[in-house]
């Protein structure tokens, strides 16, 4: 009987015989049958080289379709991130805001500064911490927590800064039929961020009768993100704070949580004081 491998030149014969199998075994990876075989190169630069050559193995297929899916997933994770840098969630003043620019004017802004500096030189995935920066109005909390995410994305890492009332504004859009995105694609990008920055909690809960489904919400988000970096600031004291949103949702907050209490007067309200004794003189 002729066999149709009797047809092929002899270089390529000699790639298929059973002779030059060296051994057959399961692959670990893909779990397909491999066989090993030794051939020599019948062309090219390395023409009569004798190589060992594997068949039937399918784990650089495998990471190819994992690539792609990665990839995707990449994009769609960036395209949410973008979301919330292009809708303003931020205002712009604090978008510049930086270390450097923030100057204490006390110990309690320089304690701030130094544990907000030292937080974001340790940072890692491994080790997730929360903070919480509470104190009256323009004290520069805000800034302090912007200068932390910049330092968290020079690293490599995700991050976002978000004033609550705007994201639950932003929440309640998704609920229009003509929305561009669901809620729950914004409440994955939030719990996925490396770091998240919840700027203004409390502030949500005004005399609308709106603060129960606030504060599902915002404690929604708070429990899918144990195990990651999340820092929180807030115009109230721990017992006001604690009044608005209530024990139970104060004590998960707190849960693995430095606080940083600041003291002093509005910084906005300095600079404005000086500015208008320097056209009084």
């Amino acid at each position: 009987m002729i066999q149709a491998s009797d047809h092929l030149p002899p270089a390529i014969k000699d790639t298929i015989s059973d002779s030059n199998i060296i051994r057959r075994f399961q692959c670990e990876g893909c779990s397909e049958r491999v066989i090993l075989r030794r051939v020599i190169m019948p062309f090219g630069p390395n023409k009569g080289k004798r190589i060992e050559v594997t068949y039937g193995c399918r784990c650089e297929d495998i990471e190819i379709g994992r690539q792609v899916l990665r990839n995707k997933a990449k994009r769609e994770k960036e395209k949410l991130f973008q979301l919330f840098d292009q809708n303003s969630l931020i205002n712009a003043d604090l978008k510049e805001s930086v270390f450097e620019s923030y100057v204490p004017k006390n110990d309690s802004q320089v304690v701030a500064k130094q544990s907000t500096e030292s937080y974001t030189e340790h940072f890692s995935l491994t080790a997730p911490g929360n903070l919480l920066l509470t104190g009256s109005y323009g004290l520069g909390k805000s800034h302090l927590a912007v200068s932390v995410l910049k330092g968290v994305l020079d690293q490599g890492h995700t991050g976002i800064f978000i004033s609550v009332p705007k994201l639950l504004t932003k929440l309640k859009a998704t609920y229009n039929k003509n929305s561009q995105y669901a809620e729950d694609d914004l409440l994955t990008v939030l719990e996925q961020a490396d770091c998240l920055v919840l700027d203004d909690i409390g502030a949500e809960h005004g005399s609308d009768h709106s603060g129960s489904w606030s504060t599902s919400k915002v404690f929604e988000i708070v429990d899918s993100r144990i195990g990651k970096h999340t820092i929180f600031t807030t115009n109230l004291n721990g017992r006001d704070l604690q009044r608005k949103i209530g024990e139970r949702n104060f004590s998960r907050m707190m849960q693995h949580t430095q606080v940083l209490t600041l003291n002093g007067a509005d910084h906005r309200l300095r600079q404005f004081t000086t500015i208008q004794n320097e056209r009084n003189e």
